[in-house]
């Protein structure tokens, strides 16, 4: 070895840099996995969203009253709409966050997705799949 530093080239206060980003493919994919999974929360969405207004035209809600399954339906609708809407977030800024410029990087922290991020992230999916669930629950009784 001939004296280089193992990290890479030196920034300016002289610390020792990570080697440049190169992406590949890689937020192209992380893209395409996010969106797949926001048309999975809006398809689920729109399913709730049909239970609860083929609900608002049936029966007791035609009759002027609200039955304790309408306002359940109601709240799975609200609910299923929030999450997709946290989703929708948590994706737009993991990939704006993938697909800003190539550079040196002072920290492997700087391409690694926030951990609030993706806690968020996972408490919204599993938010949504509760939602499907009592919906379903609600729907068939």
């Amino acid at each position: 070895m001939s004296g280089a530093k193992a990290g890479g080239p030196d920034g300016p206060d002289g610390a020792v840099l990570g080697p440049e980003r190169d992406p590949g493919l890689q937020p192209e994919r992380t893209a395409l996995a996010w969106r797949r999974t926001v048309i999975s929360a809006v398809v689920a969405d729109l399913l709730i969203w049909r239970g609860w207004i083929h609900a608002l035209n049936s029966g007791d809600a035609a009759s002027g009253g609200h039955s304790a399954q309408l306002m359940g339906m109601g709240i799975c609708a609200a609910m299923a709409c929030l999450t997709t809407i946290v989703l929708v977030i948590c994706a737009v800024g993991r990939i704006r966050a993938l697909h800003t410029g190539v550079g040196p990087l002072g920290h492997e922290s700087e391409i690694a997705a926030p951990a609030l991020m993706l806690r968020t992230a996972s408490a919204a999916i599993v938010a949504l799949a509760v939602t499907t669930v009592c919906a379903l629950g609600l729907g068939i009784s």
